[in-house]
């Protein structure tokens, strides 16, 4: 204290006290003594002079250090005692008559710097009673670098190292956070002991060299690993301490924090170093690939450890900031090792985010990149949860779920670590029928979007798209005249009210009309569908019928003369009506809110929330204007899209109804631009989850290398091809494209042919040619329509030939998968199969047919010499595109084989309760499609065919649910079954129409409490229901445990705030029953959230 604590002079400058204040002896020794020494320091140019006595203690220095009056004796205590002046110190005494030289190597009390230091002993009348030393100025060390001699194993193995003792100083820290928060203690103070002798180990083996690890090739480095040495004594000590008595204060827990933190910085920072100083060394070395992926490992504990503290209420704003941005950090990185990086700095690299990184390609590596990802992302979601938690027991389950998860991510990323170390990586990659599946049909549909980013592109450069943009604007301009001449016809009003007074005396209630309506317009119309339109009236003596045969011939001819798809007319509370087509939307319901029946019951159309639902309810807000509704995909259309246009009708100025058409499809907009740009985009994706893996839609990264390599090539290919279509539209842009197509689409035949051969070894069963011949019609048909286009530009070279050529492959290839046969290209024991016996693939090979044959005879004009006109080119895109659409279905068919093993869809009709009295549909719809899709994907159940559910909203409705059945059974008879109904009046009045249409029924609950005549099997024989009792789950889930061995349970819900405080109660008593548990609550009503969510837990529970 007196020479240093109490010494004014700054630190550097100590030597400046002549003495310190006070009476005793050693002061005025001091006083007498020190000038001279201090003027020999001067004088000789030494960075310090040392007097030891006999038993260490180092008892004058003039620099005043950290080590002065410290012992420096090998036996005694002394904090320095091991380094360079207590090497010094131990030579004097062995040998106290020569000069000893102790060479350069870091000491502590010089800030860690290199240190030399040369001793002798002190002699009185020949007694040895002293030892006397100089430390060499910094000046004096050989200037030298250790660089060159360092083999390239050695930089390997010390940025491994480097990187793993950052690692575990983290978990270190993590495990002791565990401790603290009660979870598993005794474990994790095991855990915590063996954790901290490793980085123990660790951090020596990089601060004094170890077997193939140098010692610190730079003075930087060592300065860096000393200062989180010194840092990691505290810690570690701090930490044990805390664990004897059990010490949880916030003064602890933030001293932890700040050391943990402080260490990490520091070892982050000799990690680049190395990496950098790796670089200077051996350029040659991917040294920069090691040093971020050591890094990967490192972040999962810290994040870990950021959100521990931020559960112990230590660092809270600090500590939820760095987790995002360790997050963050995680995956920027992790992207940055899969695609590379450009050098921001083209010198030697001033930090290690300056540096270059190459792209991988290597398949093995980009597996264990994908597993780490995978795992990454349910390790994260594990720590969210934690965070989230509002009870002790969720909390700790979500922290031992993590933890497992973070050494399983660490295992993983070290595991491609040592596959970037060596540059490659070896492994034996085994994938389902499905992965193969995927990449088969995924792959062979990529020469399609390659046309149809050209065909897209050719559009666009032939001014094509925009002229049909303008002929679109036109249209609209036109039927918006159109609409407001018939909206200010005084006989509209007449007609409106005709039918509206017909309407509302046709039957009591609106589900009645609709139910009846449709049965006299749609279902009972003899003429066929598409045609409904030519019945002027239906039979019988309701008003309603005599109102439409006088006005719907006059609305019929101005559909016609117009050319309308349809016209509408619905009353304020949005009944249609009327229309003119009778499609399925004909006599529901618009009304966003619905309607309220004589009980009090709210009823919802089924197209409410359709474009016809948006005109409607813009017409009833503004219905003095004309309200444009854009093209959307439309139900009753069958789902084409559909683009409406409505205005009020009124009578003497007040609103009666609203007034609606239907645009017709050929006045749809034809955006290329648009379609190139999302054509482009799937593309990108595609590349990525071909590459990179996207595992919940079963991709996977490459399988071999030879895959990887072809993969790659085609990845470049498309890349060069991406930069001419994304730049200018022009001529000259479109020959460089064409010239370079033929390339890109040989690579990705080549890439098939090996995906078609590896996948038959690896999954025999697979229909491999047939997927890759059904995908090239897709390629052909685009490649048809391009060439149709591109026939108008000669300097193309583009003939009609080209287009004739296509038509004969896409006949061959028809022919091909209809009767069976060998494909040249690929080997024979890919042969495709006829499909005589497999209706269900003739039906889609039909309807692809018909397709074919409408787009045919405009594509054969165009071959004997016809003109391609703007109207013949346009009806060839429209045809295209339905002709695409067809066989789509055919080649997706083929390609979910193993998913979906269809060879027939079973329909079964489910009118659920999304809305009246108890609104459980959501749940029952949700819980039917998870069931479905397990169905469908695992074939254990039904093989051979795919089930379906159709969801209706019955409203809890007895009457309602009666009408959906009959109506529907009325519209197609494709139903096998009758599921859903989860209220109890209506299984009741469903039972007996089921029954007579020898339709099975079962109920999704449809309790006997409310109705016990239920359970009479006499009074209901046809009726099975199923109910959801669940008081007592858990004894019957322990029961299954035991016999089947589970140790684990994971709960899962809806609403978290709704059900959370349940899945609480059922954890804690799974736990209390000898289980492990979690709770997870996936997006409630979104089904993809679930379906995810399903998948994550079902790899992550595989083996287990």
């Amino acid at each position: 204290a007196a020479y240093i604590t109490n010494n004014e002079h700054p630190l550097g400058s100590k030597d400046q006290l002549d003495f310190a204040p006070g009476s005793e002896e050693y002061h005025a020794i001091h006083k007498q003594y020190h000038p001279k020494y201090r003027s020999i320091l001067y004088d000789r140019n030494y960075y310090d002079i040392f007097i030891l006595d006999l038993e260490g203690n180092l008892i004058y220095s003039v620099y005043k250090e950290l080590d002065y009056a410290t012992n420096f004796a090998l036996n005694g205590t002394g904090q320095w005692k091991s380094s360079g002046l207590g090497d010094a110190y131990e030579a004097a005494l062995k040998t106290p008559d020569v000069i000893t030289v102790i060479d350069w190597k870091p000491y502590g009390p010089s800030n860690g710097a290199l240190a030399s230091f040369l001793s002798t002993g002190i002699k009185k009348n020949g007694t040895l009673v002293g030892v006397f030393a100089t430390q060499l100025p910094p000046e004096a060390k050989p200037i030298c670098s250790v660089l060159p001699s360092i083999s390239d194993q050695q930089w390997r193995d010390a940025v491994a190292e480097a990187g793993k003792q950052r690692m575990l100083v983290q978990k270190a820290t993590r495990v002791y956070l565990q401790v603290m928060k009660g979870v598993d203690v005794e474990t994790n103070r095991v855990d915590f002991v063996l954790t901290v002798g490793d980085a123990t180990a660790s951090m020596r083996k990089t601060m004094k060299g170890y077997d193939t690890i140098p010692a610190p090739p730079t003075q930087a480095i060592a300065n860096l690993l000393l200062d989180a040495w010194e840092q990691w004594e505290v810690l570690d000590q701090e930490m044990k301490l805390s664990l004897e008595l059990n010490d949880v204060s916030f003064t602890v827990l933030t001293k932890v924090m700040q050391l943990s933190k402080a260490i990490d910085d520091a070892l982050d920072a000799a990690l680049e170093q190395y990496v950098l100083s790796a670089m200077e060394a051996q350029p040659t070395l991917h040294s920069a690939i090691w040093g971020v992926s050591q890094r990967q490992a490192s972040l999962v504990h810290r994040m870990a450890v950021e959100a521990l503290f931020i559960r112990l209420g230590i660092g809270v704003d600090v500590n939820t900031a760095s987790f995002a941005e360790s997050a963050g950090a995680f995956d920027v990185a992790h992207w940055e090792l899969l695609e590379g990086r450009s050098a921001s700095v083209q010198t030697s690299g001033s930090s290690l985010a300056d540096t270059a990184l190459l792209r991988t390609t290597d398949a093995c590596t980009l597996n264990a990149m994908e597993d780490v990802m995978s795992k990454f992302v349910t390790m994260k979601a594990s720590l969210q949860e934690m965070l989230a938690s509002n009870t002790t027991a969720s909390e700790h389950a979500a922290i031992r779920a993590a933890y497992q998860l973070g050494n399983a991510v660490s295992d993983d990323m070290a595991t491609a670590i040592n596959f970037y170390a060596a540059g490659s990586g070896t492994c034996i990659l085994k994938r389902s029928a499905t992965a193969w599946e995927v990449s088969l049909d995924e792959l062979s549909r990529l020469p399609y979007l390659f046309n149809k980013v050209q065909s897209e592109f050719a559009l666009v450069e032939a001014g094509l798209s925009e002229a049909w943009l303008k002929k679109a604007a036109s249209d609209l301009t036109d039927h918006k005249g159109f609409i407001r001449t018939e909206a200010w016809d005084p006989r509209l009003v007449d007609a409106f009210l005709a039918f509206k007074e017909g309407w509302d005396s046709f039957r009591p209630t609106n589900a009645e009309r609709l139910l009846s309506l449709q049965v006299a317009y749609i279902t009972l119309n003899e003429h066929p569908a598409g045609s409904k339109d030519q019945l002027d009236y239906a039979p019988g003596d309701e008003l309603y019928h005599r109102v439409h045969k006088q006005y719907h011939p006059t609305y019929r001819s101005i559909l016609y003369e117009r050319n309308y798809y349809d016209i509408f007319m619905l009353d304020l509370e949005g009944n249609l009506i009327y229309s003119v087509y009778k499609e399925l939307d004909y006599a529901t319901n618009f009304a966003a809110n619905g309607t309220i029946d004589e009980q009090g019951k709210v009823h919802y159309g089924e197209w409410k929330d359709s474009g016809l639902g948006e005109a409607f309810e813009a017409a009833v807000r503004n219905p003095d204007i004309i309200n444009v509704i854009d093209w959307k995909p439309y139900g009753p259309s069958y789902g084409a899209l559909a683009s409406f246009l409505s205005t009020g009708i009124k009578q003497y100025g007040k609103l009666v109804g609203v007034f609606c058409t239907q645009m017709p499809p050929e006045s749809k907009p034809i955006n290329s631009t648009q379609v190139l740009e999302q054509t482009m985009q799937t593309i990108d994706d595609r590349m990525l989850n071909f590459k990179y893996g996207k595992t919940e839609a079963h991709f996977y990264p490459p399988m071999t290398q030879t895959i990887a390599n072809k993969l790659f090539e085609v990845s470049d290919r498309w890349d060069e091809l991406e930069h001419i279509a994304g730049g200018p539209r022009s001529l000259e842009s479109l020959q460089t494209m064409m010239s370079q197509s033929d390339g890109l689409t040989s690579a990705v035949v080549a890439l098939e042919g090996v995906v078609v051969d590896q996948a038959w070894t690896a999954a025999p069963e697979l229909q491999g040619s047939r997927i890759v011949v059904a995908n090239e019609q897709l390629a052909l048909l685009q490649a048809m329509c391009r060439d149709a286009v591109l026939t108008t530009q000669s300097s193309l070279g583009v003939t009609s030939k080209d287009i004739a050529a296509s038509m004969s492959s896409f006949e061959a290839n028809h022919k091909l998968l209809m009767e069976g046969g060998s494909v040249r290209r690929l080997a024979a024991k890919t042969d495709v199969a006829g499909i005589s016996e497999d209706p269900v693939a003739l039906d889609l090979m039909h309807k692809a047919e018909m397709q074919w044959l409408a787009l045919k005879p405009v594509l054969e004009a165009i071959v004997t010499g016809s003109p391609a006109t703007e109207t013949a080119l346009r009806t060839i895109v429209e045809s295209t595109a339905s002709a695409v659409e067809s066989m789509d279905s055919a080649a997706t068919y083929w390609g979910t084989t193993t998913r979906t093993t269809t060879m027939m869809t079973l329909e079964i009709l489910a009118p659920v309760p999304f809305t009246g009295d108890w609104p459980a549909g959501q749940t029952m719809r949700l819980a039917a499609q998870l069931a479905e899709s397990l169905i469908n994907e695992e074939q254990q159940i039904l093989p051979g065919y795919k089930l379906k559910h159709v969801f209706h909203d019955d409203r809890c409705d007895a009457s309602k649910n009666s009408q959906i059945v009959l109506a529907e059974m009325s519209a197609k008879d494709t139903y096998i079954a009758l599921g859903g109904t989860g209220c109890s009046q209506a299984c009741a009045a469903t039972s007996s129409v089921a029954s007579s249409i020898k339709l099975p029924f079962l109920s999704y609950e449809c309790s006997s409490d409310f109705d016990p005549k239920l359970s009479d099997t006499n009074t209901y024989p046809d009726l099975t229901r199923m109910g959801t009792v669940t008081t007592p789950v858990t004894d019957v889930i322990k029961n299954m445990g035991d016999n089947f061995g589970w140790s684990h349970v994971i709960i899962i819900s809806g609403d978290r705030s709704k059900y959370k405080k349940l899945a609480d109660e059922r954890k804690s008593k799974f736990e209390s029953l000898g289980f492990s548990s979690e709770y997870k609550s996936p997006v409630q009503d979104d089904f993809n959230s679930i379906q995810t969510m399903m998948s994550e837990i079902k790899e992550s529970t595989k083996g287990k």
